[in-house]
């Protein structure tokens, strides 16, 4: 089996985002620190805020985008008028809200339409390794 680079050194080296996100574009960047979690940020702000949940819970997210949904559980996405949307950890008060812009949702949206960024293996474009 042929493995990305990245692979090699164990999921929670690698932050990757949808490969439809190009540069200098921002996009929700995602990776697995360790089995059964999944950690999302922002590639805008590498070193900023980031979220921690169940992968179960991310794909239970991704299922919701996919299908155009509002039924989000634990991870609560609000788009203001204008475009974009907020990502809440709803089940972790006081946690910080990622802030995307339109851009970055339709980056996202066709890349979780791919079948991308799945919580128990995320696929997608290499952002990092740390």
């Amino acid at each position: 089996m042929n493995h990305a680079p990245w692979e090699q050194h164990g999921p929670a080296t690698a932050w990757v985002k949808a490969s439809f996100s190009t540069n200098p574009q921002g996009c929700v960047q995602v990776r697995v620190p360790r089995t059964g979690l999944v950690e999302i940020g922002d590639t805008k702000d590498p070193h900023g805020p980031t979220l921690t949940v169940p992968a179960r819970d991310w794909d239970h997210f991704l299922d919701q985008v996919a299908r155009g949904t509002t039924d989000f559980a634990r991870l609560h996405a609000a788009f203001p008028t204008g475009g974009g949307f907020t990502l809440t950890d709803t089940a972790a008060p006081g946690s910080p809200a990622l802030v995307y812009t339109r851009a970055e949702w339709d980056a996202f949206k066709l890349g979780v339409d791919a079948g991308e960024l799945r919580g128990h293996d995320p696929r997608g474009a290499l952002v990092s390794r740390a």
